[in-house]
């Protein structure tokens, strides 16, 4: 592939995610184009391939790696399997963009950085959130300064996981099923981007429902603290089906609230209270994966880098997975 010529992703995963959301962004990018699926099953990879219209299919990783046609790879496969997916798709020379979490574990996470990095491909991290209109105005609040010294936060991520979304998100624990790998991996990664910082410590506490078996937490609340004594609090649960999403960040000056901000889709209000009043900012939305795209080709490119990269990824998850640590030890993890 020379720099100039169109980059051909194929999908390993013939996931919903990829099919709602990606492929169009992918194929919005005049830069890019889904030629190929990779799923071990015939009929769905068959059926998949002619609904998206794509020129060919796979049900071995390893045709679709060897594909000469493919120059990136989308990975949207249940979290165990994206080590070995994304190592192999770095040593067959592939571009990446892996679905959060980036794997299920701090080892697989660091092994997926290191083979991407002897590769010389790129390796995002799909944090899309990073990308919603509504957080790139709430951290320019932030920066300007208008709120003084950020003191506390709140993030709200209540939501009703949806039938086709609960599978095994919700029954297989060898996935990294439950709200922390799903949800609080976000709130940490938007966290880490508003403030451009790493927490310095969390604690947690998590229940299972009678819909969760397998002692899998779907409810989990966690305190993160964050350099300059800031502290915040995290809610994640799959069980509340009509009490939206939310972030708040406070300071000594005034406050930003978003409303209904944290999903795929572009929409949500954000709000800034000070001294002067309350006023609502104007909020272009944007579909978020266009944004990810478009800074992945740019990486790919050498233009510049991803939206997340596989660091940032690696991070995210080894911050949420010290909150399963602080659940199972009942102690706060100091970093």
């Amino acid at each position: 592939m020379t720099g100039q010529e169109k980059i051909r992703w194929g999908l390993i995963g013939a996931s919903n995610i990829a099919k709602q959301w990606l492929t169009a962004s992918i194929n919005k990018h005049p830069d890019c184009e889904v030629v190929s699926v990779y799923s071990r099953d015939e009929k769905r990879a068959s059926d998949y391939a002619r609904d998206l219209e794509l020129h060919s299919h796979h049900t071995s990783l390893e045709s679709l790696l060897a594909d000469p046609e493919v120059d990136a790879v989308y990975i949207s496969t249940t979290n165990e399997k994206h080590r070995e997916e994304a190592i192999a798709a770095a040593r067959a020379g592939k571009h990446i963009l892996c679905e959060k979490p980036l794997s299920i574990s701090t080892e697989d996470g660091e092994a997926m950085v290191e083979a991407a990095r002897k590769a010389g491909v790129v390796l995002a991290t799909n944090h899309h959130l990073r990308n919603m209109a509504t957080h790139r105005a709430i951290k320019d609040v932030i920066r300007s300064g208008e709120l003084g010294e950020i003191t506390s936060a709140r993030i709200g991520f209540t939501v009703d996981l949806p039938g086709d979304l609960a599978r095994w998100r919700l029954n297989d624990p060898s996935t990294g099923a439950g709200v922390v790998l799903d949800l609080t991996v976000h709130d940490v990664d938007l966290m880490r981007y508003y403030f451009d910082a790493d927490p310095v410590a969390v604690t947690a506490m998590g229940l299972t429902s009678g819909a969760a078996p397998h002692g899998i937490k779907d409810n989990v609340t966690s305190v993160w603290e964050f350099p300059g004594h800031l502290l915040v609090i995290c809610q994640d649960t799959f069980l509340v089906p009509f009490g939206g999403t939310a972030v708040e960040i406070h300071g000594t000056k005034g406050s930003v609230l978003g409303a209904d901000v944290l999903w795929q889709k572009p929409q949500g209000r954000v709000t800034v209270r000070t001294q002067s009043g309350t006023r609502e900012l104007p909020v272009e939305h944007v579909i978020p994966y266009d944004q990810t795209i478009g800074d992945f080709v740019d990486a790919v490119r050498g233009r510049g880098r991803p939206s997340a990269d596989g660091v940032d990824g690696l991070q995210a998850l080894r911050f949420a997975l010290a909150a399963t640590q602080a659940m199972e030890t009942g102690r706060t993890i100091h970093f």
